[in-house]
């Protein structure tokens, strides 16, 4: 099947391969449920810098990150989606706001379980062992 598929799209790879690269990557965005991370904190305190280092060690594909500082560009949001009006720190920590198909956790300020939520319904590899490793 994958020789067809190579075959049909032959003549487009030749004259742009990077075309078809796109074309997967849709394709990926298609069958996958993207989060959305908002990080509710100033961008140079300590808590906001240290969830976004947590959001960033791990690969999140199709995630929307957005830092919800309290700025022109949160200001922003709220005119066009309600739900940023209340997107704020929590008792002055950053918090993390973690949704996936526009259903949001509850915040938290807490490290260990935004790490959970990141990786919650993360893929798991395919399992490569064959019969004679186990």
């Amino acid at each position: 099947m994958a020789q067809q598929i190579i075959d049909t799209y032959h003549t487009e790879l030749s004259r742009s391969p990077a075309a078809l690269a796109e074309m997967l990557v849709a394709l990926d965005a298609l069958g996958s449920s993207p989060k959305q991370i908002i990080i509710a904190g100033k961008p140079d305190a300590p808590d906001t810098r240290a969830i976004l280092q947590e959001v960033n060690r791990r690969y999140v594909p199709n995630a929307i990150l957005i830092l919800a500082d309290d700025g022109p560009g949160q200001r922003y949001f709220s005119q066009k989606i309600e739900f940023f009006k209340d997107v704020h720190p929590t008792e002055g920590k950053a918090t993390a706001y973690v949704c996936q198909n526009f259903v949001c956790q509850l915040p938290t300020t807490d490290l260990t379980l935004i790490s959970k939520l990141l990786d919650a319904n993360k893929p798991t590899p395919p399992d490569n062992e064959t019969k004679q490793d186990k």
